[in-house]
């Protein structure tokens, strides 16, 4: 039976994307082990295959396409962001007098699924709030301190992951 052309490219397609998580994936393992446990060598790299396929699987090449630049202009906000929301829940733990006044507020999210993924699981890092509903339009968010300019810093982070992916309908 003859292939056609875009067989051949899907094929292509999958092969390359499953060598290039597989390579990723490993050098993971190579940088949380530190190159330790290489006598299981073939239960690592029979692990590392399987997670690659499920990987494959549950996230398809092209589905998650991302912008290099904006992803690594992206890495330093998450990280102070993420600075920020633990010093916020240290403070809150060890000193009694940071103000509390809680409260919801809805945000409204784009439609691209994968940007309002991003956003609920990292609107959790924000100081003082956490993501607690999400509908088909909107994000119910728990906030300590409605005094905060949460809305202001929640714009802000929409605006980065934006920034991070190329836009599903071009």
């Amino acid at each position: 039976m003859m292939q056609t052309g875009t067989n051949k490219t899907k094929r292509s397609t999958l092969l390359k994307s499953f060598l290039l998580r597989f390579v990723i994936f490993t050098g993971g393992w190579l940088v949380l082990l530190r190159g330790d446990h290489l006598s299981d060598i073939w239960f690592v790299v029979l692990f590392i295959a399987a997670t690659t396929a499920i990987s494959i699987y549950t996230v398809p090449p092209g589905q998650w396409v991302l912008r290099p630049l904006g992803v690594v202009r992206f890495f330093p906000f998450f990280l102070i962001t993420a600075l920020r929301g633990g010093w916020d829940v240290a403070r809150r733990v060890f000193f009694r007098t940071v103000p509390i006044d809680p409260d919801f507020i809805t945000i409204k999210h784009d439609q691209d699924r994968r940007k309002t993924l991003v956003l609920v699981w990292i609107i959790s890092l924000l100081p003082g709030t956490a993501s607690t509903v999400m509908t088909e339009d909107a994000i119910v968010v728990h906030v300590l301190d409605k005094k905060q300019p949460v809305e202001q810093e929640i714009q802000e982070l929409k605006k980065r992951i934006n920034e991070i992916f190329v836009d599903s309908r071009s």
